[in-house]
């Protein structure tokens, strides 16, 4: 892919977290996708991305939709309701992805919210579990918005590897149907990078759509 744009994000920047703290992973997620969200202009929001139903525009109106799931975790909304693409225009993504990881943040900042039991698509589970799912969503939806406007970054290492580990417990490679609404597993390679790992097992075509291909 042509005109390819690097970018190197500092996760150490922020307040420190526990190491096992699902909001650490999810504070640095976010960083990975505010990050790509600035690169989604005029010129590339109708390219197609690896979720074939969404163009480059709608995919990052999911992923702050994903946000904003996320951040009504602890509160009375009722998250299955909530939209799956944010009505954001491609000249407020910026600011609206701001304002969603704001209200993330303050409404996770209690340690009791990982204790509390919250329903969401999937079920009803601690808000551990539950961020730590979103941290997972909004890496890997990150990825693909990156690869489709051609931004190369660094990955949280060590949080990709959790949640290829996760991915490998909650999405079992067989059977995949109406029930597990994932493409069948795609294996990279050994000396593929982590990421491109966690992605595969989702079902991404790692090598169609890898940045530097």
């Amino acid at each position: 892919m042509n005109n390819i744009t690097e970018i190197h994000i500092d996760y150490t920047d922020g307040e420190p977290l526990a190491l096992d703290d699902p909001r650490g992973a999810m504070a640095r997620s976010v960083q990975a996708m505010r990050a790509v969200i600035g690169c989604v202009a005029a010129d590339n929001a109708d390219r197609p991305t690896p979720c074939a139903d969404w163009n480059v525009l709608q995919l990052a109106q999911h992923l702050i939709a994903v946000l904003d799931r996320a951040a009504a975790g602890p509160t009375d909304q009722d998250i299955p309701e909530m939209p799956i693409l944010a009505d954001v225009a491609i000249e407020r993504l910026v600011d609206a992805a701001h304002t969603s990881a704001t209200r993330l943040h303050e409404n996770w900042t209690d340690d009791s919210t990982l204790d509390q039991m919250i329903e969401v698509p999937w079920g009803t589970f601690p808000g551990a579990a539950v961020i730590g799912v979103y941290a997972g969503e909004t890496l890997v939806h990150t990825w693909d918005l990156a690869v489709s406007i051609g931004v190369d970054l660094n990955w949280p290492t060590q949080d990709v590897n959790v949640h290829f580990e996760m991915s490998k417990i909650g999405i079992p490679e067989s059977p995949r149907d109406e029930f597990m609404p994932f493409d069948p597993v795609v294996r990279p390679g050994d000396d593929a990078p982590m990421i491109e790992h966690l992605v595969g097992w989702q079902g991404r075509q790692v090598e169609k759509w890898r940045v530097n291909a």
